[in-house]
């Protein structure tokens, strides 16, 4: 008995040493469950009604950002935090600023960079508060809603506000 109970300790460690770092690679590397916090993408995440936050998951491999798509992304203003966000503008476009310091404005995207907002503007923090943000920051698209049951379905792609946006050809 206690040497099935040795091999059996020693078969768990043998999966848990190829399981862990295997997990661990594709959940740093590949796709995520993420848990979404605030108010800043609603209706899209994090409905009013809700009676748990959201959790989505994240493609992060074989991702090229677009017009539409809700991202994570790493703050540009505290970047040990991440933001979910939806991607208006990219590098080249023209984007009428929704609130700024000194009211409306046109910004251009510099190369490198998008701009990001919140669906919900009245609570977000985004490109309006910190302008646009780099490009290498954002960790993955939100493909769809996993938890709660209530809400599962997919996440998306919107271009939003088409008349803000004068949008380049080709974005570099």
């Amino acid at each position: 008995a206690a040497m099935a109970a040795a091999q059996l300790i020693r078969q768990c460690a043998k999966t848990a040493f190829w399981t862990f770092p295997s997990f661990m690679f594709i959940n740093d590397q590949i796709i995520q469950v993420t848990r979404i916090q605030g108010d800043s993408m609603q209706p899209t995440l994090n409905s009013k009604s809700r009676t748990s936050d959201d959790f989505v998951l994240v493609r992060k491999a074989w991702y090229k950002p677009d017009r539409g798509d809700v991202v994570i992304a790493k703050s540009p203003t505290a970047p040990r935090e991440l933001i979910v966000k939806r991607i208006i503008g990219l590098p080249g476009d023209t984007v009428m600023t929704t609130r700024t310091r000194g009211g409306y404005g046109m910004r251009r995207i510099p190369k490198g960079h998008c701009w990001l907002e919140g669906d919900n503007q009245l609570a977000s923090h985004d490109s309006n508060s910190f302008g646009p943000a780099p490009l290498g920051l954002i960790e993955g698209k939100v493909m769809c809603i996993c938890w709660p049951p209530s809400r599962l379905g997919v996440v998306h792609q919107v271009e939003r506000d088409a008349t803000r946006i004068t949008k380049t050809l080709s974005p570099s």
